[in-house]
């Protein structure tokens, strides 16, 4: 059986409170998935996104960093990034991978995945399973009303 997978862009990360941070991916026509993720790892797509170098020399290296590092010394490449699960309210991803010829499919937190793919250009990926799960869970409201979107008060990392 063959997963359809929906091609995603980072919508929009930030912070609703002092404790919940939000990354939220949007496809082609608009629909939003919301994911609760930690403050280190929403500064480090905060910063990739913003491309900015002074950025950069103030971060503070994760394991995003720490993969693309592994991946450039080996000569592998990160072809694209698919979130793949939602269990309990809980997203999952795989990082689908190339080196030496071979094709590896690894596990990983969606917010390291995406943080990652933002730095090498990679895609983001949902399968079209969880993108029906995520509105069943979450049911955000319609990200086309208002200014702010699904996130209305959300303020940037």
């Amino acid at each position: 059986m063959t997963v359809s997978e929906i091609r995603m862009r980072v919508w929009r990360v930030g912070r609703r409170s002092d404790s919940e941070y939000l990354l939220t991916l949007r496809d082609d026509w608009g629909s939003p998935l919301i994911m609760v993720i930690g403050p280190c790892e929403a500064v480090a797509i905060w910063s990739a996104l913003r491309n900015d170098p002074a950025a950069e020399r103030i971060r503070v290296p994760a394991a995003h960093d720490l993969i693309q590092g592994m991946l450039e010394r080996l000569g592998g490449k990160l072809e694209k990034v698919v979130v793949d699960d939602l269990w309990n309210g809980v997203y999952y991803a795989k990082l689908h991978l190339a080196v030496d010829g071979e094709r590896l499919t690894i596990d990983g937190r969606p917010s390291d995945a995406v943080a990652l793919a933002l730095r090498v250009r990679a895609p983001l990926y949902v399968t079209e399973e969880v993108m029906a799960a995520s509105r069943e869970h979450d049911s955000p409201p319609d990200p086309q009303e208002g200014d702010e979107g699904p996130l209305e008060g959300l303020e940037d990392v």
